[in-house]
């Protein structure tokens, strides 16, 4: 059972419509946007069926919104929604009313993780922006970006420095007179402590490669830049910037073995860097008929020819512009570091980013 506030109240007609920047973006917002096939989709997360109405799965949805867009945590969302008009306004909430806790907040997001919802919501919201004619299929960029995960990074353990002094005269001089002593007696090796060493030698976590915290987490590099965390991998259209396709995985995997998996079949010429220069790649491309934009690789045995150099230096222009919808998504959207921990966690986040994202652009392209 839901509540509903289909009528505003008489604090919100005395208020009466908002002028602030927000209200603006907001009124964008749901002029590209139809919340019905939304709704559909989160029906499938029931109110409680005791006790007081729950607060509709549509606003628990804009509440997720908002948060990627101000980069809000739960407590700070629930206080925004209290204090500012215009989010009130946006999620559909009367000003008179209290706004829903942050436990219930979270309780919403293990709903969408729980019913599997986040794909479905995705195409929904896709599937829109595609009708409004806002994704031209005349070029896609392929890049990832490594997120840091929300635990500590863990580092391995250092070994025990001698002490400078246990070698000096004076310290043989006291052992000479210091009292002799009785040699202990020999203890009978303890054979369960060999093997904890053993253990530990082998313990990956002990010798610092992973998080107790943080279990699905991983190291990995791109470039010489080292981050121990997870991976965002887009496919992005390249005239109106919507990610079309997005994996996320741990920072140790290789960006050439999710390439195939961000080709989109009427997506164009497809460009990205060197790390997803592979034989499965260009196999997916030539496949669907698409044109081959990914820069070339060198190795040890094959450095690049002077042609090469030049193709390469050629696609450099085209596939950088992706860096800019990973500055967006890292410095207006939060995702400049993991929130949550763990795999599927890290994985709805970056739904919901990449989700806000599409909509904020849609949104704006319609000013």
């Amino acid at each position: 059972m839901h509540r509903s506030f289909e009528q505003l109240g008489f604090a919100d007609h005395l208020v009466g419509s908002g002028r602030s920047r927000s209200d603006g973006f907001f009124t964008l917002v749901s002029r590209a946007i139809d919340w019905e096939p939304i709704e559909r989709v989160l029906s499938v997360v029931y109110g409680a069926p005791v006790g007081r109405p729950s607060y509709t799965p549509l606003m628990h949805f804009k509440i997720m919104l908002l948060q990627r867009w101000y980069d809000l945590s739960d407590p700070a969302v629930e206080d925004a929604l209290n204090d500012r008009k215009s989010f009130a306004r946006f999620v559909g909430l009367p000003i008179d009313v209290a706004a829903p806790d942050h436990s219930s907040i979270c309780r919403f997001r293990q709903q969408l993780i729980k019913h599997d919802l986040m794909q479905k919501l995705l195409d929904t919201l896709l599937n829109q922006i595609e009708t409004a004619g806002l994704i031209v299929k005349e070029g896609t960029l392929v890049d990832a970006s490594l997120i840091p995960s929300a635990a500590r990074p863990p580092s391995a353990p250092r070994k025990k420095k001698k002490n400078k002094g246990d070698d000096t005269d004076e310290a043989a001089d006291m052992a000479e007179t210091a009292p002799a002593e009785k040699p202990p007696a020999e203890k009978p090796p303890d054979k369960k402590a060999d093997d904890r060493k053993a253990d530990d030698k082998d313990d990956p976590y002990i010798q610092g490669k992973l998080s107790r915290v943080d279990k699905d987490a991983r190291w990995g590099g791109k470039g010489r830049r080292a981050r121990f965390g997870y991976k965002l991998h887009i496919a992005v259209d390249a005239d109106h910037r919507i990610v079309r396709r997005h994996h996320v995985t741990t920072a140790n995997v290789n960006d050439c073995e999710i390439g195939p998996d961000l080709v989109c079949p009427d997506g164009g010429d497809h460009y990205g860097d060197k790390g997803y220069d592979s034989a499965r790649m260009d196999e997916k491309l030539a496949e669907h008929g698409l044109g081959n934009g990914i820069m070339d690789r060198p190795n040890r045995h094959h450095p690049l020819s002077p042609a090469q150099r030049r193709r390469n230096r050629l696609f450099t222009p085209i596939r950088a512009a992706v860096e800019g919808v990973f500055g967006e998504m890292k410095q207006r959207l939060g995702l400049y570091r993991a929130r949550y921990l763990g795999l599927v966690k890290v994985t709805l986040e970056c739904d919901l980013v990449v989700l806000a994202f599409n909509l904020k652009t849609a949104a704006l392209a319609h000013r």
